[in-house]
């Protein structure tokens, strides 16, 4: 089941009445605690139970408002401890939403309002907080979920990501930039025209999301090997790819490694480059004039 499928889904207001199950899911959720030893749970006024596993007090606190970036894995409340989603099933990509919007189901809004950047948890949402009396993919309707969680820096995040890219595939002689991009050399070119601000470019490239597979989501082949122009600086492409042609000489070649924030960031391009995706392009500039 995809990242976003425990994002908030309004219901029709002509539904019919159903059941309370809140007294039936506090009870499960105490006979979970109690089964496992687990004592310092909080019940909130919700019903939210919030247990904390790592707490990092000086850290930078979720608020109302800000994007948050969150590694997870969503288990039913049954005696599997079925994981119906995990960001590991997402190659670790975190899930971002915007705290308070009513992107999220709200008891995993609220959970995540608690705490701190760095920090871990444990949230165990009553249904009412969760689909309700709604089955979505394999959550049968009425259940009480129960979510490991870790707020992240995405931006520590998709750098590890990157790192173990370059590690797994035996690469030295990438550079890594203040801005987070990483640029490699594959062929100098030093007597080129240098590509630099008002210039305009013209760029052959491949663009892969950094998925096991290596997915390619756009290239020049794709168009006939019609070469991209742009104006350096001029904001016509992403930042990362922009400040990676600008490193270049006509005639060299490269691999730009864009983390998202210099990419798409949280918004993606549905359906073919997710939220939080780390580019990988593979490029040649062929001429700047």
């Amino acid at each position: 089941m995809a990242a976003a499928s425990f994002f908030a889904t309004s219901c029709k207001k002509d539904e019919p009445e159903v059941k309370d199950y809140s007294g039936i899911d506090d009870d499960l959720i105490k006979k979970y605690l109690a089964d496992h030893n687990i004592s310092t749970a909080k019940k909130q006024t919700s019903g939210l139970y919030f247990l904390p596993v790592q707490t990092n007090a000086s850290a930078v606190q979720v608020k109302a408002g800000t994007t948050v970036s969150v590694i997870y894995t969503g288990h039913l409340l049954d005696a599997a401890g079925t994981v119906f989603d995990a960001s590991s099933q997402h190659n670790n990509v975190p899930l971002s939403f915007t705290v308070g919007s009513g992107q999220i189901i709200a008891g995993f809004d609220e959970g995540v309002a608690l705490m701190h950047i760095g920090d871990k948890a444990e949230l165990l949402i009553p249904s009412a907080l969760a689909y309700g009396n709604r089955a979505v993919g394999n959550i049968p309707a009425n259940s009480v979920l129960r979510f490991e969680v870790e707020v992240v820096d995405n931006a520590v995040v998709e750098d590890n990501l990157i790192k173990k890219y370059l590690t797994d595939n035996n690469i030295t002689t990438a550079q890594k930039q203040a801005s987070g991009l990483y640029y490699q050399p594959v062929l100098a070119n030093p007597s080129g025209t240098p590509a630099a601000t008002g210039k305009t470019v013209s760029v052959l490239y491949t663009g892969h999301l950094l998925d096991a597979t290596g997915t390619v989501f756009d290239a020049s082949s794709q168009h006939n090997n019609v070469p991209i122009q742009f104006v350096i600086g001029s904001g016509q492409v992403i930042l990362g790819f922009d400040a990676g042609i600008a490193l270049m000489r006509k005639g060299e070649k490269a691999q730009l490694i864009i983390p998202s924030a210099l990419a798409y960031g949280v918004r993606g391009v549905p359906p073919t480059i997710p939220s939080n995706s780390v580019l990988r392009f593979e490029v040649e500039l062929v001429d700047v004039q």
